[in-house]
């Protein structure tokens, strides 16, 4: 049987594949980008994205993320509209993008047939399409990283050029700019230079982590960043924005892999299935760690990116609790392209075996594509319909937590603000509550609403505590829930 390298060298040219894999990448992004409706973080990023540059980055200071994404998305929503489609789709070309590079850097590691089937690997991940439709920076991130990525792959194999130094320093600043993460890849950089040579053979001048370049590049970067450091400061004083997240446990590794590969709770699966594929794709990481005989070690570097920064979030939430999934999404795309490679380098000239395993892999995706589907159930901008058609000249629309304020607001187009009502314990105008500091929109106490009016109060479907709270005297007119979310009209006696 004929090498399918062989046959794709003489089939198709090679810039048809990525092109392909690209439009679909787009398609399956495009699809349902819609069908969930704007939900708390993305009303947050839409209403922050509203105000002026200037305003958020103030704003941006008293939350708990840098302020690139949000200047982006402003700029991103006046050419575009405000649309959920238009709000959207800048994380969508951003995740559309990571596919052609993501196919130069396989090429370069692996050759031709690697980095076809990295390009429809990382068009179907189903982890990387689900924040291509979420109008939130990790989708940007992941394109920020890749790129810096790329520029460190050729900065390894010719340290005298000088464009791949300028690369480096645009996207990691501009990283650090959109989620302080990006340190971890940058940890991740300088390890794999460093390791890239014996001590012995260390020269100053010459070896590329003692070089002058690459030391002008990352002062470059600090530099750059000073502006915002001094907003760090404060929000790490603050260390707000992380007292949900779990302490991580043996477990919380294999979720992430699930999450990136199945989208789905990998603990519903029998345990064997549940243990064995987080372990194999360590495996595979550390076979093509061993298999690396190139020079300079790109697959080396390439491991070095998707696991070390995991690696250093799982230890330090075992203390203090930082790590989500989606912190890493840009890591989830470096996990993909080692599973690629050990395919194609453990297949080696049997194609029917690495055929099979890429069947397999799609297949996994495809799976987690239709997770994604069906979990992007939030309700909201129906609930709002209802707000919308029902009011009436004088109604009151009060959300009864702040997890429906900012998309209850987005899909409100009655000329009612909607007030938060906070039983009498006002934020603290940091975190999430930071675009709310200075606003009137409290509602400390039910008994402040007049009589004779009607109300709206957004919430959640279920047992709260602010349905609880409901004066006796309030007569209940109507009910209306989607999905989760819920709205209920009540008539003040």
């Amino acid at each position: 049987m004929a090498d399918i390298k062989k046959r794709l060298k003489h089939s198709l040219p090679a810039w048809l594949w990525p092109t392909l894999a690209t439009l679909l990448g787009v398609l399956v992004r495009v699809s349902f980008i819609t069908k969930s409706s704007i939900w708390h973080d993305e009303g947050f990023s839409i209403m922050l994205a509203k105000r002026s540059m200037i305003e958020i980055w103030a704003g941006s200071a008293r939350d708990v993320h840098p302020p690139l994404y949000y200047e982006l998305l402003h700029v991103w929503m006046k050419v575009f509209g405000s649309s959920e489609l238009a709000i959207r789709s800048l994380s969508m070309v951003a995740g559309v993008a990571i596919i052609p590079i993501g196919y130069l850097i396989v090429r370069k590691i692996a050759g031709l047939r690697a980095a076809i089937l990295a390009s429809f690997v990382l068009a179907l991940a189903p982890f990387l399409i689900r924040y291509s439709q979420e109008a939130r920076m990790y989708g940007l991130l992941g394109l920020f990283l890749l790129l810096a990525l790329f520029a460190v792959v050729h900065i390894s194999e010719k340290p005298k050029q000088t464009w791949p130094y300028i690369l480096f320093i645009a996207s990691i600043t501009a990283g650090l700019y959109t989620h302080y993460f990006t340190v971890l890849a940058v940890i991740a950089f300088w390890i794999y230079f460093i390791i890239l040579e014996r001590p012995k053979t260390w020269q100053i001048g010459k070896s590329i982590w003692l070089s002058a370049r690459w030391w002008l590049a990352n002062i470059a970067v600090v530099i750059l960043f000073i502006p915002w450091v001094p907003n760090l400061v404060g929000q790490l004083r603050r260390g707000q924005g992380l007292s949900w997240l779990p302490v991580a446990t043996i477990r919380t590794f294999s979720d992430t892999i699930w999450q990136f590969f199945s989208f789905t709770d990998g603990r519903a699966l029998f345990v064997l299935i549940y243990w064995i594929i987080p372990i194999l794709i360590i495996i595979a990481g550390v076979y093509i760690w061993l298999r690396d005989k190139n020079k300079p070690k790109l697959a080396r570097l390439l491991v070095l990116y998707s696991f070390l920064p995991i690696a250093i979030g799982l230890l330090i939430s075992i203390k203090k609790p930082i790590f989500h999934e989606r912190y890493f999404a840009f890591a989830s795309i470096g996990i993909y392209l080692v599973i690629v490679i050990a395919i194609d380098w453990l297949a080696g000239k049997r194609t029917w075996l690495f055929a099979v395993l890429a069947t397999l892999l799609i297949g996994i995706e495809c799976i987690g594509i239709r997770n994604v589907y069906y979990q992007s159930n939030h309700q909201m901008k129906t609930v709002m319909q209802t707000v919308n058609q029902g009011y009436r000249s004088g109604d009151k629309l009060i959300a009864g937590e702040m997890y429906v304020y900012f998309d209850g607001s987005y899909y409100n187009s009655t000329p009612q603000t909607v007030h938060l009502y906070t039983a009498g314990m006002p934020p603290n105008g940091y975190g999430e509550s930071g675009l709310l500091y200075n606003k009137n929109i409290y509602l400390n106490s039910y008994a402040t609403v007049s009589n004779n009016s009607r109300v709206w109060l957004i919430g959640k479907t279920g047992d709260h505590s602010y349905y609880n709270q409901i004066p006796s005297s309030w007569k209940l007119l109507e009910e209306n829930q989607a999905g989760y979310s819920e709205v209920r009209l009540y008539q003040v006696q």
